[in-house]
């Protein structure tokens, strides 16, 4: 049996090192800086890949304890074999995802994996639903879900009137505009860079997984050190390797946007990642992003599409469920089986 445990252990950490490789392939942050132009496409690959790898690997433990320690109960103690469910219901709902075209966030799939376990092994071990979670956790998470988005849509919507009346209005003529522009396309480098960097620190979901196998015991510190450096190298080879495409793409489609516009997005992203990963609260960049981008339209008085917006909350409100039912199945699969 213990020799089983420590395949199990390998296998946690390559599935591991999976869900890290695919959160840099998933991450669009670069794209506005692809879009403008300012450096070549390989170096905004690398700069944003670094960027994850350095929030990965210094940032980001705060948020790890709370996947990989705090949120559950004291009266819960996470097993391999918990966290193999938790992985796999979490990369498998990913991936269906995926392949529908479906908009996911890795970390609503890992949290509601993780209440679908902590559910079914509550249930079949007798043990009382107060003390299988962190309640406090559990409430500051979901105020995170809730706040992080429409902030971001705040942000971007103030950030944009008081740039736009300030500074961008007051100049007149190509030139000054082309100028202005070139500008801003620099200190979108810079914020592209930073948002980068916090969203390594709070897409803490594969690193999580490592922690908690360190705090119960199945890595030594030098080994959680050691894999977390390879949580961050796999984040940097997910963007430059498969991220390409997704960043190529959406720079693709948005190449008559300004680079002022895009700092003013990521900026606005930047504040709110700043301020809930010390906090370790992992959220969704995607949701915060989107709810920029609908920021920025209503400043513009453009038209919003109210209707793709109804069609992603509603996939992003199925992901909990799914995730938790789907992890939920697979625990009790390993458990009825003897492997709990």
């Amino acid at each position: 049996m213990e020799e089983l445990s420590n395949y199990i252990v390998i296998v946690l950490i390559l599935l591991a090192l999976f869900l890290s490789f695919s959160i840099g392939a998933n991450d669009e942050t670069p794209a506005p800086l692809a879009a403008a132009g300012t450096l070549k496409f390989k170096s905004v690959l690398i700069l944003g890949g670094v960027g994850l790898a350095i929030g990965t690997i210094f940032l980001s433990e705060e948020v790890a304890s709370t996947v990989g320690k705090k949120f559950v109960g004291e009266d819960v103690t996470y097993t391999i074999y918990m966290l193999l469910s938790v992985l796999i219901s979490a990369i498998v709902w990913l991936i269906i995802g995926s392949f529908s075209g479906i908009p996911l966030s890795s970390t609503h799939s890992l949290f509601g994996s993780i209440f679908g376990v902590i559910i079914v092994f509550i249930s079949l071990e007798n043990i009382n639903i107060s003390g299988a979670f962190n309640w406090e956790i559990m409430i500051s998470i979901g105020i995170g879900w809730l706040l992080s988005p429409v902030v971001g849509f705040l942000l971007t919507y103030l950030f944009y009137k008081i740039i736009a009346k300030y500074f961008l209005n007051r100049f007149k003529g190509l030139n000054s505009i082309e100028k202005s522009e070139n500008s801003f396309s620099w200190a979108l480098l810079l914020a592209v860079f930073g948002v980068s960097i916090y969203t390594g620190a709070n897409s803490a979901e594969a690193l999580g997984i490592i922690y908690a196998l360190f705090d119960e015991n199945y890595l030594n510190l030098g080994a959680y050190w050691f894999w977390k450096v390879f949580l961050g190298i796999f984040a940097l080879l997910g963007i430059y390797i498969a991220g390409r495409f997704v960043i190529k793409n959406l720079a693709s489609q948005t190449t008559d946007a300004r680079p002022s516009e895009g700092f003013i997005l990521q900026l606005a992203t930047f504040i709110v990642l700043f301020v809930v990963t010390p906090l370790g609260i992992p959220i969704s960049h995607s949701h915060v992003i989107v709810f920029c981008i609908i920021g920025l339209n209503v400043a513009k008085k453009q038209e919003v599409d109210y209707r793709g917006i109804g069609k992603m909350a509603l996939y992003w409100f199925l992901t909990l469920p799914i995730s938790a039912l789907v992890g939920g199945l697979v625990y009790f699969g390993f458990y009825v089986n003897g492997f709990h």
